[in-house]
């Protein structure tokens, strides 16, 4: 399946939505295709329908909104708080029959991901807004700060005897997040290539790693910092980019290639190559870790990137980890709850029922530890943990891994 490519032309999907005006005609027939739909097969496994029994919320309802745009029915103000309703985590397109038999036989595939961020952009641009944006905002102004702090971006790597910035083949990407609020599993993912012998650097302070700018009409900002960190990893001579958070490995494979074309480097997550390097044997998970262990697929790297396997085979090669899986396609239907982008600060309740019933799952397969690919999941489902009084230990898979190793 080709990704990022739209179902409908770049020119209907860049000419903005305005209060008073209907939809580009062309938009509006693509619309049709998903509101003639009489399967819904993006309903029962959107993780918000789960909770909100709504349909407008899902992929059907949105497309749906637009024609009823369209045709004069509806009120570019009523959009606003039908669409802040989307996780952005990607199951509608992976159940979608116009993104699967498409995608597979017709190289094109609907995004419902870009037309959610379109039409909140959209929303802000004209003025209009939906319910909550101000807090997105703050959020993106909150980053832009952050990356200028040079001290505290790199505060992870102390001890740690690492390389930033410079010359370097291979180049570890660790954006705000994951530096600033996860910083164990950084260390613990530098640990493991340092014992592995891999000569590496670390991009010195890279600017981007967030998708809230592109729902608060801040398009140029996304592309701006992903300019300047791709111009960075450039200079540095990067042959192998290593990421650690599966929302830059997202935005690395899936917008940044859309935007810019063919990467001048090779983009891969942090399991992908940690598993590699236990097959060379050059990483030897000895250590005995004693857990009954399920793993969590973040929806930027089961659903919207399709990476599954390696973090389950890492699991499977540490000793004493009981791994209790639960199928990857089964958890296209999951989702944490945090949403790829600005989902938990528009809609903090329903963000923590999402959460709060998929640790329920993972406790009723008896699992102790629900094992993580995403620093962001883990924030949150400590959040949820903590405010539901549900006991289970939470931690990355690279954590574990390093734990095993012996690092």
């Amino acid at each position: 399946m080709q990704k990022g490519v739209r179902l409908y032309s770049k020119e209907a999907y860049n000419t903005p939505l305005k209060p008073g005006e209907k939809p580009p005609e062309e938009l509006a027939l693509d619309n049709y295709l998903t509101f003639a739909c009489r399967h819904k097969f993006c309903r029962e496994v959107c993780p918000v329908y789960q909770v909100t029994r709504n349909e407008a919320y899902i992929p059907y309802g949105f497309h749906t909104s637009l024609l009823a745009l369209y045709k004069g029915v509806s009120s570019f103000e009523e959009l606003g708080d039908t669409f802040t309703h989307c996780l952005q985590c990607g199951a509608c397109e992976v159940r979608c029959p116009n993104t699967l038999f498409m995608g597979d036989f017709y190289k094109v595939s609907l995004t419902t991901v870009e037309l959610v961020r379109k039409v909140r952009s959209d929303l802000v641009r004209s003025g209009v807004g939906y319910p909550g944006y101000q807090e997105v905002i703050k959020e993106v102004d909150f980053h832009l700060q952050m990356v200028k702090k040079r001290e505290d971006m790199l505060k992870w790597t102390e001890g740690l005897n690492v390389q930033v910035g410079g010359k370097s083949s291979v180049v570890l990407y660790v954006s705000r997040f994951t530096a600033t609020q996860v910083t164990e599993t950084a260390r613990a993912a530098a640990k493991l290539l340092k014992k592995a012998g891999i000569k590496f650097a670390v991009v010195d302070v890279p600017e981007a790693g967030i998708g809230e700018p592109l729902d608060v009409a801040r398009e140029q900002t996304f592309i701006d910092m992903a300019k300047k960190d791709i111009e960075k990893i450039k200079a540095m001579g990067a042959e192998t980019v290593i990421v650690v958070d599966p929302h830059d490995y997202f935005f690395f494979v899936r917008d940044y290639s859309r935007m810019f074309g063919e990467l001048p480097f090779k983009v891969v997550f942090i399991t992908d190559y940690l598993w590699q390097l236990i097959e060379e044997g050059r990483l030897i998970p000895k250590n005995n870790v004693s857990k009954k262990v399920t793993y969590h697929d973040p929806c930027t790297l089961n659903k919207l990137t399709n990476l599954w396997e390696s973090p389950r085979k890492i699991l499977e090669s540490i000793p004493g980890v009981e791994f209790v899986d639960e199928h990857h396609i089964d958890q296209w239907y999951y989702c944490c709850g945090n949403g790829v982008a600005s989902f938990k600060k528009l809609h903090p309740e329903i963000s923590f029922t999402i959460g709060q019933r998929r640790i329920q799952r993972a406790l009723d397969l008896g699992a102790g530890t629900l094992a993580l690919g995403c620093p962001r999941c883990w924030d949150h489902f400590t959040e949820v943990k903590t405010k539901a009084r549900m006991e289970i230990e939470l931690i990355n898979v690279v954590e574990l891994l390093a734990e095993s190793v012996g690092v």
